[in-house]
């Protein structure tokens, strides 16, 4: 199989019928031996529902249910654990994105392992822009890599690389994109960035909201990141070249 497209969704009743058609008519009905997997993190919503009658509807869409709520980043993990293609995409379900700038990653996928998307400006407050800008400063600090928008859900990556990446990657970590876009480069992997748009929410609630919840999920964050440095600080893998400067298009 060419590609994977993974998907979490909870609780995105209101548009995910659009949103997976969307990708199904731009993506996968465009790319040969392609797959949409959705992952439902036990929605509470009518969201299983509609997705129950769009697999019943899209041959080449396969919808994965969690055994209980487990989050955003285990979703996305369940989802890559279960692709099965030769490039893996990820994106989420809120319809901030658009699948039309999915072909910008796509033509880089012969000169890199991962393609990462960078966000030209967040729609959705200053206080998540913030955030992205503490990440950014957080890695550098950390791990010495200047990293435009580490978990922007906007990812292509080539499938063995994103298995040694994954292997370590805790399976229930908060935020593992994050980790990938980290040890892409610790591997010594080929990392491009692309701009994509970023589009205002227009239905359903963010999956993080008020202040102590950030305090409580920045605090996680920094926790998991501390983790991945100890646990890593042996050398980069020598198997890849070393990384260039990431090409910004």
């Amino acid at each position: 199989m060419q590609l994977s497209v993974v998907m979490p969704a909870h609780n995105e009743a209101a548009h995910i019928e659009q949103c997976v058609t969307e990708w199904y008519a731009s993506v996968i009905s465009q790319v040969p031996d392609s797959e949409l997997i959705v992952v439902d993190d036990r929605s509470t919503d009518a969201t299983a529902a509609h997705l129950a009658v769009l697999e019943n509807r899209l041959p080449h869409l396969r919808v994965l249910h969690t055994p209980a709520n487990v989050g955003h980043g285990p979703a996305v993990r369940i989802g890559l654990d279960s692709s099965v293609a030769e490039f893996v995409f990820q994106t989420d379900s809120d319809r901030q994105h658009s699948p039309e700038d999915f072909w910008a990653l796509w033509a880089e996928r012969d000169s890199a392992d991962f393609v990462f998307g960078v966000r030209s400006g967040r729609a959705d407050g200053l206080f998540r822009a913030a955030i992205s800008r503490s990440m950014r400063a957080i890695n550098f600090l950390l791990w010495g890599y200047w990293i435009a928008d580490a978990n922007c859900p906007f990812k292509l990556m080539r499938r063995r690389p994103l298995a040694d990446v994954l292997s370590l990657v805790p399976s229930n970590a908060f935020i593992p994109m994050v980790m990938v876009s980290i040890l892409a480069r610790r591997r010594g992997f080929r990392v491009r960035e692309v701009r994509v748009r970023h589009f205002p929410r227009t239905a359903g609630q963010q999956s993080l909201a008020g202040v102590l919840k950030w305090m409580s999920v920045g605090n996680r964050c920094l926790g998991e990141l501390l983790k991945l440095r100890a646990d890593t600080q042996q050398a980069p893998s020598t198997a890849g070249r070393l990384p260039p400067r990431p090409k910004l298009d």
